[in-house]
């Protein structure tokens, strides 16, 4: 192998793991954050998923988030759907209703505020929203959670596109300097490239379910992710 060669390889496996960290990194902490809420003491009443609610990932000290919630009226008469927010504090959480009044076909957001005052195990807010049956409605629940950094100069959401854009530019040009580096000579570097592909695939997926809070199936593939990368890159590692 060339020293040139030695070099884009060395290049590769520093970039694709530095995008690997970062995938990792947003993955685990939307699926860690949404499993301590899951586990966190809200008294849970129904089995049926509020799948409307939505919780940034990630938030800093100083600002102030937004905990949604979208509720529709399927039916053709007027509904007034009540929904209930219980959210984490160093003490005992809080409890908040809110009612809204739909037309026949509507859907409306409700939005809650939730601050650094709602943490707790010392960085992370986690929330439950309950929306009462109403007509043609069943009881529904869901739970979140927030992980809050100490960053005051910063948004989470700045935070997040940083970890996003660096998650996704080393993936990137790890496997672009990986393919440079002349994987049609060696059947083993051809074979580490389209495992590294794969593996790029599963985590950026990994990210993906854990935001939209399937924070089981996340932590699945999390692991699955973690033992893979063990494999992919020791295996590139040795490819020559």
């Amino acid at each position: 192998m060339t020293r040139h060669k030695k070099i884009l390889r060395s290049l590769a496996i520093f970039f694709f793991s530095l995008g690997m960290l970062f995938s990792m990194a947003l993955a685990g902490v939307a699926s860690w954050a949404d499993l301590e809420a899951t586990f966190y003491g809200f008294e849970r009443l129904t089995n049926e998923r509020l799948t409307t609610l939505q919780c940034p990932v990630l938030m800093t000290v100083t600002e102030t988030g937004t905990i949604s919630a979208a509720v529709s009226n399927l039916s053709d008469v007027t509904v007034k759907p009540k929904l209930r927010i219980y959210v984490s504090g160093p003490g005992l959480f809080r409890a908040a209703d809110v009612q809204i009044t739909l037309d026949p076909g509507e859907t409306q957001q409700v939005h809650w505020t939730v601050t650094s005052e709602d943490v707790d195990y010392k960085f992370l807010i986690m929330a439950k929203v309950l929306a009462f049956p109403y007509y043609m409605a069943s009881t529904r629940e869901g739970t979140c959670g927030i992980l809050v950094l100490n960053l005051p100069n910063l948004t989470g959401s700045q935070v997040f596109d940083f970890a996003l854009a660096a998650a996704l530019s080393g993936l990137l040009i790890g496997l672009g300097l990986w393919i440079a580096s002349g994987p049609q000579l060696k059947r083993r570097i051809l074979d580490s490239s389209r495992a590294m592909t794969f593996l790029a695939i599963l985590t950026l997926v990994d990210i993906f379910v854990s935001l939209r809070g399937a924070w089981l199936f996340g932590l699945i593939l999390f692991l699955a992710t973690a033992l893979l990368i063990i494999v992919v890159l020791a295996n590139a590692a040795q490819g020559e």
